[in-house]
């Protein structure tokens, strides 16, 4: 995908400091009185800890099983689950219960004009999110916010005070890193594309994005196709959140989240955004991952998953397919 083609200038920013490693840093954002922070926004760059990049050869898929209550179902195992590509079955060759791998998660938060009046409940639930999410020390979160520009404001951190400090940015204006001549938008669609390609593909274990928003997309050089193609080739389940008083497109995020094996949540009066996040930890911590070797295909193709339970009283939440490489 050649991403200069599409992208306009502040999320090229966004990208391109990971493989050109001199991109210009931005000058230090004054925090703010009541949650100082260590380090300015910065545009997303490669992470000091090496990783690993999953084996191409297996195709690895995230799932969670419920009961007809709707809870989360533990401890199955591998001969639980019936595995089919293109309606053909595939053998299970790699099976674990998720909370037995590491978790690499990046909270997505939409700052556009839509939004602000949500930011301060926002960085209260986010003080505890971090720290239900992160419960490991191997797990890793990456902080971004969106809005006619894409900003990394902490980086891939194991660090949740850190994180949680770093909330105090999605107050302040970053107007110095937008196009000039660009004004207000909602980059939701690039943010996805490029949080998946820089901070999470070769994050090994688990992977989730956590998206609040109110599902409208103003600006963006990709669709939500691109967006959900892209999800799906790093196997990164997408929980979305839509807060919103009506407007937006709250079927754009349960479309995005239903593809890629995620749930959409929307905050209400009786369905607080910290019981939301709650409910998207305990769905982490029952995770399973499952593997399988596919069948010889072309580069490029998209090929369709059904992942289900033999007990048909259970229901599996997974992504229903995948890209090849390309």
């Amino acid at each position: 995908m050649n991403l200069a083609r599409f992208f306009p200038l502040p999320v090229l920013a966004l990208l391109a400091t990971s493989s050109i490693g001199h991109a210009q840093t931005p000058p230090h954002a004054p925090a703010t009185p009541s949650a100082p922070v260590s380090a300015p926004p910065t545009p997303i760059s490669a992470d000091d800890t090496p990783t690993l990049k999953v084996d191409s050869t297996i195709v690895a898929v995230s799932a969670i099983v419920r009961d007809a209550a709707g809870q989360p179902v533990p401890n199955l195992t591998r001969d639980a689950f019936v595995l089919k590509q293109d309606g053909k079955p595939q053998p299970i060759t790699y099976f674990s219960q998720g909370s037995d791998l590491p978790l690499t998660l990046a909270l997505m938060i939409d700052t556009s004009g839509s939004q602000r009046a949500y930011i301060a409940d926002e960085i209260a639930a986010g003080h505890a999110f971090f720290p239900a999410m992160l419960t490991r020390p191997d797990d890793r979160a990456v902080l971004v916010q969106f809005d006619n520009a894409i900003l990394q404001l902490v980086k891939l951190t194991s660090n949740t005070t850190t994180l949680e400090h770093g909330l105090a940015y999605l107050t302040q204006s970053h107007s110095d890193y937008t196009a000039p001549g660009r004004g207000g938008g909602t980059l939701l669609y690039d943010s996805v594309i490029a949080v998946s390609h820089l901070e999470l593909v070769n994050q090994l274990g688990r992977r989730a994005m956590v998206i609040l928003t109110d599902g409208g997309d103003n600006g963006s050089h990709f669709n939500l196709k691109d967006a959900v193609r892209e999800a799906q080739r790093a196997d990164i389940i997408v929980y979305t959140i839509y807060y919103s008083n009506g407007g937006g497109d709250e079927n754009v995020l349960k479309d995005m989240s239903h593809q890629t094996g995620g749930r959409e949540f929307s905050v209400t009066p009786s369905t607080t955004l910290q019981q939301i996040y709650s409910t998207i930890a305990a769905d982490l911590r029952l995770q399973y991952e499952l593997g399988y070797r596919p069948p010889p295909s072309g580069p490029n193709k998209y090929h369709k998953i059904d992942l289900a339970a033999k007990d048909k009283k259970l229901t599996v939440q997974a992504r229903e397919g995948y890209f090849t490489p390309k």
